[in-house]
């Protein structure tokens, strides 16, 4: 009797394991599942990539706040920042931002950064034309870099939109 404890024993190690190993592996595949639902859906301000800067005609008349906040999945370990938290900008001008990266682990690390713009409604009027977040980036131990990002913010934008937020969250994808 003891022998056949033994053989259900392990039968339910093996199958808990196996379990567990397509938990992890669904969880890995749930950052591109959800980027490619966001693009599709548009929710939760995903930006399109543009192929190139728009020739919008700058609307000097109106100004409005765009913030730059950065955040980090959990476990990634990168000190990330934007160099400036707010500008003022005009509807229709280019706008660039720079990023400061750093690797914080004595290892080579791969990230892929996400983007998004709050109000999501707004997602539509702000054109990523140059974004570091379009290709994972390798950041080697201890090392520092500094990312780009260039928006344009499209002149349609309904006017009580006063200020805007660009979001990028940075996710350790080494594994």
């Amino acid at each position: 009797m003891k022998p056949d404890l033994e053989q259900r024993n392990k039968k339910t190690v093996r199958a808990l394991l196996l379990l567990v190993l397509m938990m992890f592996l669904f969880a890995v595949a749930l950052i591109p599942l959800y980027d490619i639902l966001c693009e599709i859906t548009g929710i939760n301000g995903k930006t399109r990539q543009e192929p190139s800067a728009l020739n919008y005609t700058t609307d000097t008349q109106r100004e409005l706040a765009f913030e730059f906040i950065t955040s980090k999945g959990a476990g990634t370990q990168l000190d990330f920042k934007a160099d400036k938290y707010q500008i003022k900008v005009h509807p229709g001008e280019v706008i660039n931002m720079t990023y400061t990266v750093t690797n914080k682990t004595d290892k080579r690390m791969f990230a892929k950064a996400n983007p998004s713009v709050t109000p999501g409604p707004a997602v539509s009027y702000v054109k990523n034309t140059k974004c570091f977040c379009f290709a994972t980036q390798v950041f080697e131990a201890g090392e520092t870099k500094h990312l780009e990002v260039q928006l344009v913010v499209d002149p349609a934008l309904p006017k009580h939109y006063k200020r805007l937020t660009f979001g990028l969250t940075f996710y350790d994808t080494t594994n």
